[in-house]
């Protein structure tokens, strides 16, 4: 959770009362290391480029190098840190509605994710907007990650939700556990960091990723089996300081809004190009690729829309249905 603004770290002090915000150079925080691969980085580069290019200074610092995302959005929320891309859970510990955007099917592919939060009046969106800024941090966007959502597994390929009976998922957390049980099958909540063991030990046989996270974490080496089952579209919070950007000229401001523009803009087409790249990549690295029949997915997809009411807060099923009608073609 974040730390409320006012308890500013002894240590920090002499950071917050350095050079005016105008005269800094724009930091920008990843935790992935510098490959293509990655969307944080080339986000953060994209946004760099824009600002050069705006007459400021940014630097792209990578590989985690100023803290994990707890520390960014820490630093982010006192103005010690101007901009950061972390994992989206950071905007679900201040407000869990965010988490809708994820849940397996409220989207039908990335354009209809892109344009509900990039081009369509969102109140559900700008609320989340609203209650981040109240904590000091700023979304400047959702950059995607890559592919849809899918399973990977070890064991067998996988065409219908009967064939996951046997198999036990991964799961980030309880409410996802939610999920796989809709499906007809068990979920073990695991670490990712413990990923690799667990499926060593049988303790779990796979997990619900997007195609991009065992390309880069070598996972392919023993999740031998992919269903490409275009559940969502995962994505990323690029987080930008509030005190840092209210500090800044008009000019500045306009410069800075003109970079997250173009980030937002490629990162779009970054995504679609992974999105069709991905798959033939996973065959490459001797990944079987199922796709499942319209019959099997409309029984995914079924299932998947029981559980959203344990996916999303009480009460935000209908705002999240309006947001994806709203921005449908």
């Amino acid at each position: 959770m974040l730390r409320l603004r006012t308890t500013l770290p002894g240590l920090a002090l002499g950071l917050a009362l350095a050079a005016p915000a105008a005269a800094q150079e724009v930091r920008i925080a990843v935790q992935c290391p510098p490959v293509p691969a990655c969307s944080d980085w080339v986000y953060a580069e994209d946004f760099a480029t824009a600002l050069r290019d705006g007459g400021m200074e940014a630097t792209v610092f990578a590989g985690a190098s100023l803290g994990k995302d707890p520390e960014i959005v820490d630093q982010l929320s006192q103005g010690l840190l101007q901009f950061g891309v972390t994992n989206f859970v950071m905007i679900a510990q201040v407000d869990p509605r965010i988490l809708g955007f994820l849940a397996p099917y409220v989207f039908e592919d990335s354009a209809q994710f892109f344009r509900a939060t990039q081009e369509t009046d969102s109140p559900l969106l700008d609320g989340i907007r609203e209650n981040m800024e109240a904590q000091g941090v700023m979304i400047a966007g959702l950059p995607g990650l890559g592919g849809q959502m899918g399973l990977f597994n070890d064991t067998k390929d996988v065409a219908t939700v009967e064939d996951l009976s046997d198999l036990r998922l991964r799961a980030i957390d309880g409410n996802q556990v939610k999920l796989f049980e809709a499906w007809g099958t068990q979920g073990v909540v695991v670490d990712m960091p413990e990923f690799a063991g667990a499926v060593q030990q049988g303790i779990v046989d796979g997990y619900f990723n997007p195609p991009a996270v065992p390309l880069i974490f070598k996972h392919t080496e023993f999740l031998t089996h992919f269903t490409d089952l275009k559940a969502g579209t995962p994505f990323r919070a690029a987080l930008m300081s509030a005190d840092w950007y209210e500090g800044l000229s008009d000019e500045e401001k306009a410069t800075v809004d003109a970079a997250v523009e173009t980030a937002n803009a490629k990162n779009r087409e970054w995504t679609y190009a992974a999105e069709e790249a991905e798959i033939g990549a996973l065959e490459a690295a001797g990944v079987t690729v199922t796709v499942p029949t319209d019959e099997a997915l409309a029984e995914f997809k079924r299932r998947s829309q029981e559980a959203w009411d344990d996916l999303m807060p009480e009460g935000s099923v209908a705002e999240m249905q309006a947001l994806a009608d709203a921005s449908k073609e």
